[in-house]
């Protein structure tokens, strides 16, 4: 009975792994496949205007200061967030490997239970 339950365990632990692995996969592919529709916004950073509450708080000098940081970093993010979506090819053999990875230390957890088990019933019997 106790191989039962303890096979049912790792099986269950197999499957959580299993659709954990899956929905992290699916929800990185759909993000890095949406996030190309980014790309192409540094134009509308001059037409973003700051909330009258913030300008009370912070000096003009600052505002105009982060806006020009952000126009120049903006090209650059803009060139990295195109790239993305050719990174997403690589997300299914990384979730494999990621997969693997978890079921060998599954499949090594279990057959430690086992033994651990069958050893602890051979001390118990005369």
């Amino acid at each position: 009975m106790l191989y039962a339950i303890s096979w049912f365990l790792v099986l269950a632990l197999l499957a959580t792994w299993s659709m954990g692995v899956w929905l992290l996969h699916g929800l990185a592919v759909w993000s890095l496949t949406g996030v190309g529709a980014l790309a192409g916004q540094s134009q509308q950073i001059d037409s973003l205007s700051v909330p009258a509450w913030v300008g009370l708080w912070v000096p003009d000098d600052l505002i105009l200061a982060f806006k020009a940081s952000a126009a120049a970093v903006l090209p650059w993010l803009e060139a990295a967030l195109s790239a993305l979506p050719a990174l997403a090819g690589w997300l299914g053999p990384l979730a494999w490997t990621v997969w693997g990875v978890g079921l060998l230390f599954l499949a090594v957890g279990a057959v430690a239970l086992h033994v651990l088990s069958s050893l602890t019933r051979k001390a118990t019997v005369p």
